[in-house]
């Protein structure tokens, strides 16, 4: 009876052989597919973090921009000018000592009640009014001070500490040697309204000539900004805006008051001292591996005291935990085909030294002789 069974045989040694020219080369592709899938990974990723900073550093550039424009505009108005004009107008016969004089008296008795009379009229006046009206219609306004050229107080949302300006140094800084200049003053917390805020100060200029006349200082809050800093936290990623010294202006649970520094800003300033823009993977103090993106606001270029940078950062963990799944499945599919031929190689190789054995004892055993019956 014919048998029916089909059987191919094929050696163990040309199996090893053929796994060894299939599976090697898979293997060594999966080595570099991994290698490459990583830095792959890292520059998407960080190229979108990167852009998230990029996009966030504007906001908060344009945020600063349009606070700008709004104190610049109310400086110009026609009644400010007037109120300037008007209390330089008034310096008019006299000496420089006896304006000087004139100021000196009232600043001594500034804070005393001789002066409320003085104090009641200078904040009822239309100038007043008009800069009370604008920090009603925005309440980012937090205090508004007008002075004439000579530093004197002509003109407030409130009771200033102060009756002569021109002894600080922001006011010296919109005064800039009588060119007049727009000046921004670093970012300060008060601690009484529970807020962060920045001082404005711009010239008030002689219409016609742009002479300078007097200057209008804001204190603008800036925490209103804050909530285009949380919008751009999505996924497990912090955002963070910080000072050229490292200092934290904004981060989760963070405030201006901790006077916290960044260690994902040391870390910038460290390997990219002058990179305005891009990313780093850098290891952390007790955080780990943190995939960090970095862009600078650009707004020291035109205010010198704002040199913000934002940060956009998160544990490469959880960052590259979306495609590592895949390239953890390459590396296991990678070993296991490693093993599989290094199994079969070692089963060879005792295979054969075992029957190389077997063969060479049955040459080395005695001849039998037959004897005869």
């Amino acid at each position: 009876m014919a048998s029916d069974n089909f059987e191919v045989r094929v050696s163990l040694r040309k199996l090893l052989i053929g796994l060894l020219l299939t599976v090697g080369p898979l293997a060594l592709v999966g080595i570099v597919t991994i290698s490459r899938a990583d830095q792959a990974l890292e520059k998407t990723i960080g190229t979108h973090f990167r852009i998230m900073a990029e996009a966030t550093a504007a906001d908060v550039a344009q945020f600063i921009h349009d606070r700008v424009v709004d104190v610049v505009a109310l400086g110009a108005d026609p009644l400010i000018v007037d109120a300037v004009t008007a209390a330089n107008r008034a310096y008019a016969g006299m000496s420089p000592e006896a304006i000087q004089e004139k100021i000196a008296r009232i600043e001594k008795s500034w804070n005393t009640p001789a002066v409320n009379p003085l104090v009641a009229e200078m904040l009822g006046s239309r100038a007043s009014r008009l800069l009370n009206r604008h920090r009603e219609l925005d309440r980012r306004l937090l205090r508004l001070t007008l002075t004439d050229e000579r530093g004197a107080a002509i003109a407030a949302t409130h009771k200033t500490f102060d009756y002569y300006q021109a002894d600080e140094e922001f006011w010296q800084a919109i005064y800039a040697n009588g060119r007049g200049a727009v000046n921004l003053t670093d970012i300060l917390y008060d601690e009484v309204t529970k807020s962060n805020y920045i001082g404005v100060g711009v010239p008030v200029v002689e219409e016609g000539s742009n002479r300078f006349i007097g200057a209008l200082d804001a204190l603008v809050d800036v925490t209103t900004m804050f909530p285009s800093l949380q919008r751009a936290q999505a996924g497990g990623t912090r955002v963070l805006l910080v000072k050229s010294d490292g200092t934290v202006i904004y981060a989760p649970n963070v405030s201006l008051s901790m006077n916290l520094k960044s260690d994902e800003y040391a870390a910038i300033r460290d390997a990219a001292p002058n990179l305005r823009t891009g990313y780093l993977n850098a290891t952390l103090a007790g955080a780990g591996p943190t995939l960090i993106g970095f862009a600078a606001t650009g707004l020291e270029e035109n205010y010198k005291n704002l040199g913000w940078t934002v940060l956009v950062t998160q544990s490469s963990q959880q960052a590259f935990a979306p495609i590592r799944g895949v390239v953890r499945l390459i590396a296991f599919v990678v070993l296991v085909g490693i093993l599989g031929v290094t199994f079969l190689g070692v089963y060879f190789a005792l295979h054969r030294k075992r029957v190389f054995t077997e063969i060479g004892d049955l040459e080395k055993a005695p001849p039998v002789h037959n004897t005869p019956a």
